[in-house]
């Protein structure tokens, strides 16, 4: 067998994920280096059901606030990465930046993505057949650019039938909406710093244990796979899935979150269906915040119903929809939302008997 020099001879993870992120008590995962964004575990196919169905509800196509989102999110995990090789005594030049993302994407189960052309101040070119979302690896990579460049780029598919190749065009900017979703971006999400969970590590590469026992992780195909579900994943930036939230609900009110919280308890319900002659509602809870989706405590019933709060959820509507439909899988009920309270680092639901 061909040896896997990037794997972790302990757990089998990719080394890097290890070297470059940290599994925090509070159920917070960040970049290692400054300023340590935070990251998430993705599941693919939710969030590519999650951005449509937003626009069938609402009737108006929020790609471009999803590309937006990512754009904003992809300059600022550029520039913080050049700025610490700035620190090492490195001087990166775009095409340095450009292929060390693209191993990145690898790592990160993003997709594939091959550097096929760059010309300053007009075009960047990638290859990315196997791209985990079109608005968000869109977003991505017009970031890098913008952030490697200096110039804003305006991400198009080459092709629209095949859709494997990204052309990053320079453009002039759209001051208005780069400024509110820059701002979003900036705010990132408020979480406490406290936190007591208690992971068994890796010894050899830091990774909790329980990672390397839920997902098959093989850079090789840039691929993250859960093992109970066998749905793909992918390990990615959070400020721009939340920007692009916040302003939805500037445009539209508060009510954007409850429509949020019902595709992904929609979604969930399917999820969880397939699955739940393989696991638990206490095991399916635990996996929160090793996902960086925040840590689910004090379930108890109350009434004819449940109350629940999550501490530091990466997307507050998200999280709490993917609770609710949990519940009910598990319970075999229906449940109604009666009550989705947030403060600064959770968010209270409670669910009753519809």
């Amino acid at each position: 067998m061909e040896e896997r020099k990037w794997a972790c001879t302990h757990c089998g993870l990719p080394k890097g994920i290890g070297r470059g992120n940290t599994w925090h008590k509070n159920g917070v995962i960040t970049a290692s280096q400054p300023p340590h964004i935070r990251g998430t575990l993705y599941d693919v196919e939710e969030l590519n059901n999650l951005f449509p169905e937003i626009s069938r509800r609402i009737g108006f196509d929020i790609t471009r606030l999803v590309i937006e989102g990512k754009r904003r999110d992809g300059v600022r995990y550029t520039r913080s990465l050049m700025d610490n090789l700035r620190r090492a005594g490195m001087e990166p030049a775009p095409m340095d930046v450009f292929r060390m993302i693209s191993r990145f994407c690898a790592y990160w189960g993003l997709g594939i993505a091959e550097i096929l052309e760059y010309r300053e101040g007009e075009i960047l070119s990638v290859r990315t057949p196997a791209y985990y979302s079109d608005p968000m690896a869109r977003g991505d990579w017009a970031g890098v650019f913008e952030a490697a460049d200096g110039s804003r780029g305006d991400p198009r598919w080459r092709d629209e039938t095949t859709r494997d190749i990204i052309d990053i065009v320079a453009v002039e900017g759209e001051p208005e909406l780069e400024e509110r979703i820059e701002q979003e971006v900036e705010l990132g999400i408020p979480f406490t710093e406290e936190g007591d969970l208690e992971y068994r590590y890796c010894p050899e590469c830091g990774i909790p244990l329980a990672i390397s026992e839920q997902f098959e992780w093989n850079p090789e195909i840039s691929l993250i796979r859960e093992r109970v579900s066998g749905k793909r994943f992918i390990l990615h930036n959070t400020n721009g899935i939340v920007a692009v939230v916040r302003v939805l609900e500037e445009e539209l009110g508060e009510e954007i979150g409850d429509i949020i919280a019902e595709i992904s308890r929609g979604y969930a319900r399917g999820y969880y269906g397939e699955i739940r002659d393989r696991t638990s509602l206490e095991a399916e809870l635990l996996k929160f915040p090793l996902r960086s989706w925040g840590r689910a405590t004090a379930l108890k019933r109350e009434g004819d119903g449940y109350r629940i709060r999550i501490l530091n959820p990466y997307s507050p509507p998200v999280v709490s929809g993917r609770v609710w439909g949990l519940l009910e899988v598990f319970e075999g009920r229906d449940l109604v939302l009666g009550e989705r309270n947030e403060g600064e680092g959770y968010v209270e639901i409670f669910l009753k008997t519809a």
